[in-house]
């Protein structure tokens, strides 16, 4: 038999810490509701019988035609990053705009 899969507000507050997601203290219970019933189809969904059930083929040769892929040297990469606001070598430079509340921010420059 397959272990049941729940979720509980301990593991969703680290799921959506990794993930970096905010979430208002408010709508856990909702949250936690939602993702609970999808473990339970998903149990649901292990139950099944799927012994007659072919696995998936894709049939290559009904897969829309695709190009060779050829490497190209393309000579405008400068004359491209010349027109970023701010250039930081072959990179631009740009501000960060998501942080975590609990990690230290580095100092613009």
């Amino acid at each position: 038999m397959i272990k049941k899969m729940e979720m509980d507000e301990e593991r969703l507050r680290e799921v959506l810490g990794f993930s970096c997601i905010g979430l208002p203290e408010e709508e856990y219970a909702e949250v936690l509701d939602r993702v609970n019933a999808v473990l339970r189809m998903c149990d649901d969904m292990q139950e099944l019988d799927s012994s007659n059930v072919s696995p998936f083929e894709w049939d290559v040769m009904k897969a829309p035609a695709r190009r060779e892929d050829i490497p190209v040297t393309w000579d405008g990469r400068d004359r491209f990053l010349d027109q970023a606001p701010v250039r930081d070598g072959d990179f631009f430079h740009v501000p960060r705009i998501i942080a975590r509340d609990d990690v230290e921010m580095e100092e613009e420059e």
